[in-house]
C-alpha cells in the first residue's frame, strides 16, 4: 500500500499566536518552507506554485539576515520596510495570498464531510477565493492546467486510521496558521499596503 504524501503530525507548523504578540519572522518563514515542501510533493506540475513561494521567502529571508536583532519580527521588518525601500511588502504580500490558498484548500478538506476522494473542486475553490482575483487571464489559464492534476485525498492523505489521524492534525495545524495570515491582514491594512496589481 503506498505511504500518504503528507504526513501531518511531522509537521512542525506555525507557532501558537497570542493576540498581542508579534510574529517572529524566522519561525515563521520556516513554518512557511515546510508548507511549500508539501505542496511540492503534488507532483511535477505544482512547480511554478512552489519555485514562486519559494522565491518570495527567500527574498524575505535575505532581507531578514541584513539586521537580524531589527527584524527578529515579522510586523516591525514589514512597517520598516514600508516607510523606506519597499523591498519586502511585495514578496510578503504573494506569500500570504500562496498560504492562505493552501489554508483554504486545507480548510475545504477537513470540512468536507462527505470526504470525497477527488479535490479538484476544493483547490479550485481555494483558488477562485484567494489568488485567482489577482491573477491575469493567462497566469489564471495556467492555474486550471495544473489543478486538474491535484492528488486524491487518500494519496495525499492515506485511509482509515492513517486518514484520521492526518485530519486531526492538519486541524491543529491549521489554527495558528490562520492566526498568522489574520496578523498579516491586519498589518497591510492598517499600513494600507494592499494591493489589487495583477500578475
Amino acid at each position: 500500500k503506498m505511504e500518504p504524501k503528507l504526513s501531518m503530525r511531522t509537521f512542525k507548523g506555525y507557532p501558537e499566536l497570542p493576540t498581542n504578540d508579534k510574529i517572529n519572522t524566522i519561525h515563521f518563514l520556516n513554518a512557511s518552507r515546510e508548507v511549500v515542501a508539501a505542496f511540492e510533493s503534488f507532483g511535477k506540475l505544482f512547480k511554478p506554485v512552489v519555485y514562486d513561494m519559494n522565491g518570495n521567502i527567500e527574498k524575505l529571508h535575505k532581507h531578514y539576515v541584513l539586521d537580524k536583532m531589527r527584524n527578529q519580527f515579522l510586523d516591525d521588518m514589514l512597517v520598516d520596510d514600508a516607510k523606506n525601500r519597499r523591498i519586502i511588502v511585495e514578496p510578503l504580500l504573494w506569500l500570504k495570498r500562496a498560504l492562505e490558498m493552501i489554508e483554504a484548500f486545507f480548510t475545504n478538506i477537513l470540512s468536507d464531510t462527505s470526504s470525497q476522494e477527488d479535490l479538484k473542486q476544493h483547490i479550485r475553490d481555494a483558488y477562485k477565493s484567494t489568488l485567482q482575483p489577482y491573477h491575469g487571464w493567462i497566469v489564471q489559464e495556467a492555474f486550471s492546467m495544473i489543478y486538474r492534476w491535484v492528488p486524491s485525498r487518500s494519496q495525499l492523505f492515506g485511509h482509515g486510521e492513517k486518514h484520521s489521524e492526518n485530519m486531526q492534525y492538519l486541524d491543529i495545524f491549521l489554527h495558528p496558521l490562520r492566526a498568522h495570515l489574520q496578523r498579516l491582514n491586519n498589518l497591510y491594512t492598517a499600513h494600507s499596503l494592499h494591493s489589487t496589481k495583477k500578475a
